[in-house]
């Protein structure tokens, strides 16, 4: 049974869960880290042994592994259950079902929500190019233990951790996670929707793959008025196709990789003209907080370069000056 799972593709496994490669040597697939924030892709598949590892955690393994990091559970029998959903083949769902539960409930255990104040949060986002006070508006933050106090299904004992992360709901009442080291969500894992005012629906609705991309577009200031739908993952697609009937405009900036592509072209199919692609904004770039980022980072070092070239001038006008006045006092 285990061998079944086991032999699952993990590049078809992260596929189902919105992560392409971004790079491909040989049976190597480089992907940015699913379990943590990157710039640089540093996350591994070996389709050859059907192995990852995550150069900056310092860890890797099979699919039960992955599974194991993703929804932070060292429960077997969950961990099936959640790569049956994401991956239905059903011979697993089948196993999953059929195996003996070991845990009554899930492994994140003691989560409390709470208004975002934490300063690490707050700053993690600020790299983000997220200022403060839209950071503190439209998210939460999240505490939460990680049960693995009792015997693991892999035969480890594990403590119990305490955990925080920035939370952003969803529609089903599940929060997604993030913070500098890692990427989650805890429980059902479903699209995000925020109408822009409550007096009534919008005529346009604006589509992000993520919630940092939608905080980014509202830093940028460029979504005011619209209704605005998170898909969560690239995966959710179908679930937003009922939230965007009656909309006159659908702008979509989704992610410049397959996976964003993707589900570009399924809105377009079912929502024909309506549906815009903005992600031309950020052509050069993955995603609009690749954007964002870029455009603050280069936005600093021009009035940095201005600053210091205003003092150097400075110092060589003060510079010409001494030496007039050392010529007067000896001619």
């Amino acid at each position: 049974m285990i061998k079944e799972i086991k032999s699952i593709p993990l590049a078809a496994f992260l596929s189902r869960l919105g992560h392409e490669p971004a790079a491909r040597k040989g049976t190597r697939l480089w992907y940015k880290s699913p379990l943590r924030q990157e710039q640089t892709p540093s996350f591994k598949v070996d389709t050859a042994i059907n192995c990852w590892y995550d150069f900056g955690l310092g860890r890797g393994g099979n699919i039960i592994d992955l599974a194991a990091e993703l929804y932070q559970s060292t429960d077997l029998c969950y961990l099936m259950r959640c790569i049956g959903n994401s991956y239905p083949v059903p011979s697993v769902q089948t196993v999953a079902s059929s195996f003996p539960q070991r845990h009554s409930a899930p492994s994140i255990e003691r989560f409390e929500v709470v208004p975002l104040e934490h300063r690490a949060l707050v700053a993690y986002l600020q790299e983000r190019g997220i200022p403060a006070h839209i950071a503190k508006a439209k998210c939460k933050e999240a505490h939460y233990s990680v049960n693995g106090s009792s015997q693991s299904a892999f035969g480890a004992e594990r403590r119990k951790k305490s955990y925080f992360a920035v939370a952003f709901e969803n529609i089903s009442g599940g929060w997604e996670l993030r913070n500098r080291y890692f990427k989650g969500c805890r429980g059902r894992k479903d699209i995000s929707y925020l109408p822009w005012s409550r007096d009534g629906p919008s005529t346009e609705c604006v589509v992000f793959e993520g919630f940092i991309d939608y905080l980014s577009a509202l830093t940028l200031d460029i979504i005011s008025g619209a209704d605005a739908i998170i898909l969560n993952s690239a995966v959710n697609v179908n679930k937003a196709v009922p939230y965007l009937k009656g909309y006159t405009t659908i702008n979509c900036y989704l992610d410049n990789d397959n996976a964003g592509q993707t589900a570009l072209a399924e809105l377009t199919a079912i929502r024909g003209s309506t549906v815009i692609n903005r992600s031309t904004l950020y052509s050069e770039f993955n995603d609009l907080n690749d954007f964002l980022v870029n455009r603050s980072f280069t936005q600093n070092t021009i009035s940095n370069e201005n600053h210091q070239s205003t003092v150097n001038t400075r110092i060589q006008v003060n510079r010409v000056d001494r030496c007039n006045q050392i010529q007067r006092i000896n001619p």
